[in-house]
């Protein structure tokens, strides 16, 4: 019996099967760097709710048992984040002290190098970050001044 092959059958089927694997490929690599790109964005979002979060709940324990707290605010890696309340701001590019002093409305909030922002924001949190790239707001359930 004699076998009779077509000539470049082979590398057709070749190509056809390495363009198969390229367009695979592309494909699996195309969903795993933008899955680490939206873990990356989730992680961020999740750990300025939780500065909103620690900033609530500083102020609800200082107006609640009438006492003065500190709290500590540190930048998140190489990149600092502008943290807005009341009328106030601080931008959080070092360690930052703030004081928690409540009064008869809620509490109000000194500390280092707090500047005036011109916004009204008596019962919300907003951070941004990233030159407002990224920012959050959060409702809190006392007045803050």
């Amino acid at each position: 019996m004699k076998l009779y092959y077509k000539k470049g059958q082979i590398s057709i089927d070749a190509v056809l099967a390495i363009m198969f694997l390229l367009l695979i490929s592309t494909l699996i690599y195309y969903n795993v760097f933008n899955t680490s790109k939206s873990f990356k964005n989730a992680e961020l979002a999740d750990r300025l709710y939780s500065i909103a979060d620690s900033f609530e709940n500083y102020a609800l324990l200082s107006y609640s048992k009438n006492v003065t707290i500190s709290m500590e605010l540190k930048p998140i890696g190489l990149k600092s984040y502008t943290l807005y309340f009341g009328n106030k701001s601080i931008v959080v590019d070092t360690t930052r002290t703030i004081f928690f002093i409540p009064t008869d409305k809620g509490v109000n909030i000194t500390g280092d190098i707090l500047s005036s922002s011109g916004k009204n924001l008596n019962k919300t949190i907003n951070i941004t970050y990233d030159n407002s790239r990224y920012y959050i707001l959060k409702n809190t359930s006392i007045q803050i001044q």
